[in-house]
């Protein structure tokens, strides 16, 4: 194990003048699935991506809320492993809960590291369960925060793409798992990347008939102020919700006018690739494994490959905004300001 690690610590450091986060990464990656019918102990069926190497490399692990399958072996490709869990026909209540999260990572402890090498993907590859992020997008993002108020569970830091809090659009259903004014009673480091357009309804003249993909008082701001951590909100203010989906999906979307989206010819690689981009960047950032220049990429939207506005606060429990600030503080009840 030693010297696994101290051959990705060797590569990393090695390479960071020629780090750029917008393209892709140094590893192939793989793709495979698990399904929850043929696996004891699997309690949803897991998409995952992983790094694909022989030689040695200590991989992070992601654990992603929300369809989002086209960006994910972009960050894999950084050395990441991706595990995306999902269910047909599971209680919505209980899934907006969260808990269920922790059976899934229990399976994927025991049993993902052997199940990757049977089909010999990554022979290198050491799956880094210490070293865990949490990753969602859309109302992915409600089940998120929902699963660290029940505990921290060793996750070093969350992205939340796009977030979405309460059970429906319309706010029928009252679970929202954010009071406004309050914090929350976990901190720990967050990115939360918006999209300037997702607060617009996809169908115009309609009132109040159908909401925006994103309304604005259950989104993204309502996220960023009942962090207690060091967070930034980078915001693509060209973009709509769902613009860096797979294109097949993108384009159901906008014929649909579901939700708000940019033009037909909008450079959406180029905004598929600034996503990908940031949660990488954040991610090497937290963990330390660049010099901590990469923290650069999360805030200075001058170095962006698309038009963006940067918000960032520092935590008022922990230290400010450096990198290796990896840790999750959680207590029973929401934390105060002093």
């Amino acid at each position: 194990m030693l010297s696994k690690v101290l051959s990705l610590l060797l590569f990393t450091f090695g390479t960071t003048s020629s780090f750029d986060p917008y393209s892709p990464g140094p590893f192939k990656t793989k793709y495979t699935s698990y399904s929850s019918l043929w696996n004891l102990g699997l309690s949803n069926d897991i998409d995952v991506w992983a790094p694909d190497t022989n030689e040695p490399l200590v991989s992070p692990i992601i654990y992603m809320v929300g369809g989002f399958g086209g960006l994910l072996p972009g960050i894999a490709s950084f050395g990441f492993t991706i595990v995306q869990p999902w269910m047909l026909g599971n209680n919505p209540v209980t899934n907006y809960q969260g808990v269920w999260l922790n059976d899934v990572m229990d399976w994927v402890e025991i049993h993902l590291q052997d199940k990757l090498e049977n089909e010999e993907i990554g022979y290198g590859l050491v799956i880094d369960h210490d070293s865990k992020f949490l990753m969602s997008h859309s109302s992915g993002g409600h089940i998120v925060v929902e699963f660290l108020k029940h505990n921290c569970r060793d996750i070093k830091g969350q992205i939340l793409f796009s977030p979405v809090d309460g059970f429906d659009p319309y706010g029928i259903v009252d679970i929202y798992a954010i009071t406004p004014g309050q914090y929350l009673n976990y901190e720990i480091p967050s990115l939360i990347l918006m999209c300037g357009l997702e607060a617009l309804p996809g169908l115009d003249g309609l009132g109040n008939l159908v909401p925006p993909c994103a309304p604005e008082e259950k989104s993204n701001m309502r996220f960023f102020n009942a962090m207690a951590g060091n967070t930034w909100l980078v915001n693509a203010t060209d973009y709509g919700h769902c613009d860096a989906l797979e294109q097949s999906v993108i384009d159901i979307i906008q014929l649909s006018h579901f939700c708000s989206a940019a033009p037909k010819d909008a450079d959406r690689d180029a905004y598929r690739s600034f996503v990908s981009g940031e949660v990488v960047s954040f991610i090497d950032f937290i963990l330390g494994d660049e010099a901590c220049q990469t923290g650069d990429y999360i805030q200075d939207p001058t170095l962006m490959p698309v038009s963006t506005t940067v918000l960032r606060k520092d935590s008022f429990l922990t230290h400010p905004s450096h990198c290796k600030q990896t840790h999750c503080k959680w207590q029973e009840d929401p934390f105060t300001k002093p």
